[in-house]
């Protein structure tokens, strides 16, 4: 699932690469034969280094989790590191440098960025690695203003991300640590890259299976009526497009809100007629209350259920994880999710893996039974 919208933030990414090798060749890194039969482990702690924190999970198809760490070292206080591991096992240690940033491009297949050196003006540097741990080559990003590039989407084909203009610096009138200026298009199966200007935009989205890139610049007041526009991997202009085409479910029937910076309401809607299905984090009659993390909250299998994720107490003490349907809709169940969570929907879509932010707790949830049918698309 490579649905989110990705705002500049003015860091980028980077992982100053173990991967990088001396060598030319791609390396791997194997997972270990599993002590214990790990079909059973169900909870387990996923052993953090001290300083670090769980901040991102991603599952496969296999019983192996990609964990991505943020870590606060003596001489660096933004290092993040990418491990692959199975529950039952020690993690294996793929990646780690200051301000990683990792993508799902497929179910076994990732992406990652970085800064080549550790510092936020040097060039960026992508790699691709798979569940195996298999890593390839690095390949060197072009200039892109005093940022680089960050905020990838997209899939095994194409990868978009955004950046600046070569040229622009960081005093540059027009330079913007909160929007972006231009979007690099990568193919991966030809190793090329290239770029397009795109003026000052604020959001960003790419739908790889349309092969279709938007962006907008309605911020603050970004609402259903909000001018969107799309362009094509060459950055061809190809009209303009409905907010909701930024934010669709994996089958395209539902899409949600963009959430304003600091606003805590959102909405998933029926994408065709834009009709409000639920409500979250408002004061209106019926609205229910839960947050949204970016990139996995959507199932990728069970058509319409999604996950909101209840904080809780301090330190997340008492959250929940609701699962809902969006049409018609229900809340379909609701799991224990305390010690702020990170998530991920297994690849069946039928079970929520979560791992602790506090203290690294490991969990398997079953949410619909092996019995149960997915629900039809209409």
């Amino acid at each position: 699932m490579n649905r989110g919208i990705a705002r500049v933030t003015g860091l980028l990414l980077v992982l100053g690469v173990i991967c990088a090798s001396r060598s030319s060749r791609s390396q791997s890194f194997e997972v270990e034969s599993a002590k214990k039969s790990n079909l059973n482990v169900r909870s387990d702690t996923f052993p953090l280094p001290k300083g670090s924190s769980p901040t991102e999970v991603f599952t496969t198809r296999t019983l192996s989790l990609v964990v991505k760490t943020g870590d606060i070292t003596p001489t660096d206080r933004f290092q993040r590191s990418l491990y692959l591991w199975e529950p039952g096992n020690e993690p294996k240690l793929i990646v780690s440098g200051h301000f990683l940033d990792v993508i799902r491009l497929s179910d076994d297949d990732f992406a990652a960025t970085w800064y080549s050196k550790n510092t936020e003006n040097s060039p960026v540097a992508f790699v691709t690695l798979n569940a195996r741990g298999h890593i390839s080559q690095p390949l060197m990003l072009p200039p892109s203003g005093p940022t680089g590039w960050g905020g990838c989407e997209g899939n095994t084909r194409y990868v978009a991300c955004i950046g600046n203009l070569p040229e622009m610096r960081a005093d540059d009138k027009d330079y913007d640590e909160m929007g972006f200026t231009a979007v690099l298009v990568i193919d991966l199966e030809q190793h090329k890259t290239s770029w397009f200007p795109v003026k000052h935009q604020t959001y960003f989205h790419f739908d790889p299976a349309r092969r279709q890139i938007y962006v907008s610049d309605d911020q603050p007041s970004l609402n259903l009526g909000s001018r969107v526009e799309s362009f094509d991997l060459a950055g061809n202009e190809r009209g303009e497009a409905s907010v909701l085409d930024m934010t669709l479910s994996p089958s395209g029937r539902f899409a949600d809100s963009l959430q304003e910076d600091g606003a805590d309401s959102w909405e998933i809607y029926d994408a065709a007629s834009k009709r409000v299905l639920l409500a979250f984090g408002c004061d209106k009659p019926g609205c229910k209350s839960g947050d949204r993390q970016e990139g996995h909250y959507w199932n990728p299998v069970f058509d319409g259920q999604f996950v909101a994720l209840g904080t809780g107490g301090a330190y997340g003490k008492g959250g929940m994880c609701d699962v809902y349907q969006a049409a018609p809709p229900r809340l379909v169940k609701s799991v224990p999710c305390g010690g702020l969570p990170v998530f991920d929907w297994s690849r069946d879509g039928r079970e929520l893996i979560t791992i602790k932010y506090e203290g690294g707790g490991y969990r398997r949830e079953v949410i619909n039974e092996p019995t149960q049918n997915r629900p039809p698309i209409q």
